[in-house]
């Protein structure tokens, strides 16, 4: 019987990890973009302004 090779969940490539190292990257790059943005939104904003930017960004 042939060992079933190990996939990046993201993209399919062969990869020892669930997830490979360049998709890693990709999702923090997208997460690190995120957080700033909401930041930047949330500059001088109430509590209750600022729990409903980041429910929304959230859902999107």
């Amino acid at each position: 019987m042939s060992e079933k090779q190990k996939k990046c969940m993201l993209c399919g490539m062969p990869s020892d990890d669930s997830i490979c190292d360049s998709c890693k990257s990709n999702v923090r790059g997208e997460a690190a973009q995120k957080k700033q943005k909401i930041e930047k939104q949330v500059k001088s904003k109430s509590e209750a302004e600022i729990d409903k930017i980041v429910k929304k960004q959230m859902d999107d």
